[in-house]
């Protein structure tokens, strides 16, 4: 039986080497070897930054396919995927853009559309979700809410000052504690002097001569209303007779009725508070008519006054 010499065994680690070392970078690299099959639909999206050749696509979190290239179309970055043949997607399906963690790689995310759409066909194209992130971004705005935070600790904890001219630091954390304390002194100050009754408002919170006064005159308000509710007089029928409600009820219209009537003009009081001319010609009438006697020129306006109602009336 030949035996293996030396030379061969290191032969062998070597070609044994070189194989595992040609698994993994093609496992790494994602090689692919002959024909791929499936089919190959588009997408156009915001941004592709994090996306390479071969990135994965995953369904619902499984991988099923991969980028196949990449390239630019307008201000659109125009990304081209290859997914296997036995894998229906409706044409309403979404495309996000994920990554693996905060610092992760990314890869592409499809969200199945609704079941009854048809489904996308070879160089189809399926519509962006959300936009991808923008990691630089996210990181700026989160400095700078950090820079806020520091500059609202910095301001709390700053020491109050001595409070003598402008190098008083206002809004520290000693200065407020400072003010809340005054605040607390000043409140217990008024209770106690409220409780001793020290001023009005003391006196009428210790007092109970106020307390008594007050209740005698609920108390005398209350037998009124009972007296008042109880007995049949004058008041009460006032309050209770349909009849003297249905009576200022014709007589509140009845002297609508007439100020309509003298707004209008009708009647000779309206003519009189309305039409100028006549008054004028009353008036120089009364000039050319000799002079009467006080009690007869008295006498004349609460006759025609009479006169006047009674026709506005009728």
């Amino acid at each position: 039986m030949a035996q293996i010499t030396t030379e061969i065994k290191v032969g062998l680690f070597v070609i044994c080497g070189l194989l595992l070392l040609i698994y993994m970078t093609a496992t790494v690299g994602k090689w692919s070897f002959g024909r791929d099959r499936g089919y190959l639909i588009s997408v156009r999206l915001d941004s592709a930054a994090g996306l390479i050749k071969d990135t994965p696509v995953k369904v619902l979190g499984v991988t099923k396919g991969r980028v196949e290239s990449l390239g630019l179309e307008g201000n659109k970055a125009l990304i081209t995927l290859r997914l296997p043949g036995d894998l229906l997607l409706p044409e309403d399906s979404l495309v996000f853009v994920r990554s693996e963690g905060l610092l992760g790689e990314r890869y592409i995310e499809v969200k199945p559309g609704s079941g009854g759409r048809p489904s996308v066909q070879q160089g189809g194209e399926l519509l962006q979700g959300a936009p991808p992130a923008d990691l630089d971004q996210l990181f700026a705005e989160l400095s700078s809410v950090a820079a806020g935070i520091k500059n609202l600790t910095q301001l709390i904890t700053r020491p109050g000052g001595d409070g003598i001219g402008e190098g008083r630091e206002q809004g520290g954390l000693p200065l407020i504690i400072s003010n809340l304390e005054e605040a607390s002194r000043s409140l217990k100050n008024v209770a106690q002097s409220l409780e001793r009754g020290e001023g009005t408002l003391g006196r009428l919170l210790t007092d109970e001569t106020v307390y008594d006064e007050l209740s005698q005159t609920l108390a005398d308000i209350g037998r009124a209303v009972e007296t008042i509710s109880g007995s049949e007089g004058t008041l009460i029928k006032l309050l209770r007779d349909e009849e003297v409600y249905t009576d200022l009820k014709e007589t509140i219209a009845r002297i609508n009725g007439i100020l309509k009537k003298t707004e209008k003009g009708e009647g000779i009081l309206g003519k009189l508070l309305l039409d100028n001319r006549q008054y004028g010609d009353d008036r120089a009438q009364q000039d050319d008519t000799p002079a009467t006697s006080p009690e007869a020129d008295a006498s004349v306006p609460f006759a025609a006054m009479g006169g006047m109602l009674g026709k506005i009336t009728e």
